[in-house]
């Protein structure tokens, strides 16, 4: 039987697409010590295939032990969508994360967790929407571009889109704002990230087509989030983009600093040059 619990999780897992056990035990069952009530109810939701399971068969020693994740099955999407009468919920993806991207998604997912945690310590600022990088906005379609919410051809020749990890709308006062997110774990070069990373968004910017993901977007302009895993690997990220076409619509933050009770209103984010300021200003929604 699917207690309310259950469901809980499968709303947790359908929000931010990829969880392991520990994030589940924090979102769900915070008194469960050890971890078992967690874990049978886990295998109880896989065996009815109303969670799907992956393996992490890709490890690093700095990661720990390596443990399985789990992900939205369609099953499971759409008994929450026909228990709750929300068909948004059928637009949740359940493709099966990439073996060598699952620590990026449990990453996106930890940054998404701080969100919705700094959303609940107030009252004036609200997540309106929020949107992974594979949610579905055309079931019937294959191509990317025409599949997904986020993923935005803006070239056909030479080839340039662009696909941000997640975005989101945040609303304060009248105001609402796009922040697109990028999550960084230093798998790859700074040099690297801002000459894949930065056209795509200069591009977006010039043609609005943040209004394509929100159009009820209040605000003109949108601001990229890059959360970086330490201060030393955001700062480097902040020096390779300086130069790149849009820099001036990024801001950085590294992990440690984004406890939930500083992410909106401390002054942890910083641009490319300057100093760093709140994501959020008093009276309106603004980005320094």
């Amino acid at each position: 039987m699917v207690t309310d619990r259950d469901l809980l999780i499968l709303r947790a897992v359908a929000r931010y697409y990829v969880l392991n056990r520990d994030q589940v035990q924090r979102l769900i069952f915070p008194d469960d010590k050890n971890g078992r009530v967690t874990r049978r109810r886990l295998q109880m939701l896989v065996d009815a295939h109303l969670l799907s399971r992956q393996p992490m068969l890709v490890t690093y020693p700095a990661n720990g032990v390596p443990a399985p994740v789990y992900f939205p099955s369609r099953t499971g999407i759409e008994m929450l969508a026909e228990m709750t009468g929300d068909e948004r919920f059928l637009g949740v993806s359940w493709q099966v994360p990439s073996m060598h991207h699952v620590w990026h998604w449990l990453a996106v997912s930890e940054t998404h967790i701080a969100f919705d945690q700094a959303i609940a310590l107030q009252s004036d600022v609200q997540i309106v929407d929020w949107y992974n990088e594979y949610d579905v906005l055309n079931p019937h379609e294959t191509v990317p571009e025409l599949r997904f919410r986020l993923y935005s051809l803006l070239r056909s020749g030479p080839r340039l889109v662009c696909a941000p990890d997640a975005a989101f709308l945040l609303s304060v006062r009248g105001h609402s704002k796009v922040f697109y997110l990028e999550e960084d774990r230093a798998t790859s070069g700074v040099q690297q990230i801002a000459a894949s990373k930065t056209q795509g968004f200069s591009v977006l910017s010039e043609i609005g087509g943040h209004r394509r993901h929100f159009p009820q977007a209040t605000v003109d302009k949108f601001t990229v989030l890059m959360v970086a895993p330490t201060a030393r690997r955001r700062d480097a990220l902040r020096k390779a983009i300086r130069e790149k076409p849009g820099a001036q619509l990024w801001r950085f933050a590294s992990t440690e600093d984004m406890e939930p009770q500083r992410l909106l209103h401390d002054p942890i984010w910083y641009p490319c040059d300057g100093e760093p300021a709140p994501l959020i200003k008093p009276e309106v929604l603004t980005c320094p």
